[in-house]
């Protein structure tokens, strides 16, 4: 099994703001596995860094910390059993975790010829319907956002403060809906208490994670005394907590992505149905790449919210289809039936043919660098191109390939195992300065990683050597290399 990785940056219509922040655009990965011709995905967004070790750095570096064991994997083994060794592995890194096992999952069902949902074991998911999530913005825009999107059956609402109940009767006048409202670890208790009467008399059904995850002593006096359901949120991280929030909550939110993948989820949900917990299905800042695989546990669920494929201004390629009353309906596809569109605005570094970067790269300057010319290292079998994206417009290239260090048969010293170099990493004039060279390194070097790589070595001309140095390498140092060769280890 073959592992690339490609960044993306998501938007959405509106601007996502809850009582915790504001997100003008999501950066994450999506995690490519690949066997025998067939592919599968999963993804990882770069989302509430602080809680989930979850920054773009980090999860390059998680994954490039796997890379041996990845090396290992069977796509045609129980991806379960895989997912036991990859969570040994990664116990501080649920998102990294989350994209390798939807990766693997898919793949498998893929190889295997069948849907996700049944090469889990379940029944096929019929009659999904999903929330439409509202996020906090002023009075008029949280109406325009219903008014955008009528007939649902459930309106989820961002509410910052549970007392300022104008904008909730302000949406009650658009819609008979029942209304979901969220907390987002935002609410004091004592106000919440006084507010529960006038929620439910304004149509509320169901609180969503009102208090901080700590809160828990507060968390089960409320449960106690309301008069609609209380789901676990933040406070359901993974499957260890499912017997703390079984005494704190009426029920669970269950996402993927937090969980530590589709392998965990499975089992929390089953495992909650089992304790006659409500269940609820979610998803983060993520693109179809991530929630459909998600979508195809929707049969076991109370409540499906996966209104991010209709809350999305770009997206990464097509997967489940949401259509403009919740309705949410699997493709015919094999595996999650994610689609990845290589025209896709959301991508911002994605591996691409040759004939895609030639026109970027031809603006490099002519040298007489020793090694393989790029018409022979363009056709190795090891060769590997990413571009940067813009707005779906290329404004950066990179190149990686096998390659002996120089002068290997003449240095006993030099770098041994499996080398490989990096080149041509050229981006636009107007992208410089933007992060689009420090995106496609990192990438560049994750995927060399994945590949078994021991060593990457380059020439670094000019000022591109404190780029380069910034990004991990070192010089060489060697007499008679030249001070402009560096090189990278990824452990």
């Amino acid at each position: 099994m073959r592992v690339t990785v490609h960044e993306v940056r998501l938007t959405q219509r509106h601007v996502w703001r809850s009582a915790r922040e504001a997100i003008p655009v999501q950066p994450g990965l999506v995690v490519e596995a690949t066997h025998d011709g067939r592919s599968g995905f999963g993804e990882a967004a770069a989302f509430m860094t602080a809680s989930y070790r979850s920054e773009l750095p980090q999860l390059h570096a998680d994954l490039r910390r796997v890379a041996p064991l990845l090396a290992a994997v069977d796509p045609y083994d129980d991806p379960a059993r895989t997912w036991r060794t990859l969570a040994d592995a990664l116990p501080e890194s649920p998102f990294v975790l989350a994209a390798l096992d939807s990766a693997v999952h898919d793949l498998h069902a893929r190889l295997r010829g069948v849907p996700l949902w049944e090469s889990l074991g379940l029944d096929r998911p019929q009659g999904l319907r999903s929330s439409f999530s509202i996020g906090i913005d002023t009075e008029s825009v949280m109406v325009h956002k219903l008014d955008e999107r009528p007939g649902w059956p459930a309106y989820k609402v961002k509410l910052a403060d549970p007392g300022d109940l104008t904008t909730l009767k302000a949406l009650r006048q658009h819609t008979d809906a029942p209304f979901y409202v969220d907390g987002n670890c935002g609410w004091e208790h004592a106000p919440t208490l006084a507010a529960l009467g006038q929620l439910w008399d304004l149509g509320v059904r169901l609180l969503e994670q009102p208090y901080p995850r700590d809160r828990w002593r507060h968390a089960i006096e409320l449960k106690a005394v309301s008069p609609f359901p209380v789901i676990a949120d933040e406070s359901m991280t993974g499957p260890g907590d499912l017997t703390a929030c079984a005494r704190a909550f009426h029920g669970v939110n269950v996402k993927p992505m937090k969980a530590g993948g589709i392998t965990p989820s499975l089992d929390i949900l089953r495992r909650a149905r089992e304790r006659g917990l409500i269940t609820m299905l979610g998803c983060m800042p993520e693109s179809a790449a991530g929630v459909s695989a998600t979508a195809h546990l929707g049969g076991l669920v109370d409540h499906l919210d996966v209104d991010v494929l209709d809350l999305l201004a770009v997206n990464t390629g097509s997967g489940p289809v949401l259509d403009g009353t919740g309705r949410v309906t699997l493709p015919d596809r094999t595996g999650s039936g994610y689609r990845p569109d290589p025209q896709a605005a959301g991508w911002s570094v994605r591996a691409t043919s040759v004939d895609q970067i030639r026109p970027l790269r031809d603006l490099l300057p002519v040298t007489t660098e020793a090694g393989f010319p790029h018409a022979e290292a363009d056709l190795l079998p090891s060769s590997r191109h990413y571009v940067a994206l813009e707005a779906g417009r290329t404004v950066g290239t990179v190149t990686v390939h096998r390659e002996r260090f120089p002068d290997a048969d003449r240095d006993t010293d030099g770098p041994r195992g499996d080398l490989w170099r990096i080149r041509d990493l050229v981006t636009t004039p107007k992208a410089r300065g933007t992060g689009a060279g420090t995106a496609l390194l990192r990438t560049a070097l994750t995927h060399t990683a994945l590949a078994g790589a021991t060593t990457v070595w380059c020439h670094a001309p000019g000022p591109a050597a404190g780029f380069l140095r910034r990004g991990g390498f070192t010089d060489a140092g060697r007499p008679g290399t030249g001070p402009h060769l560096m090189h990278w280890s990824p452990r």
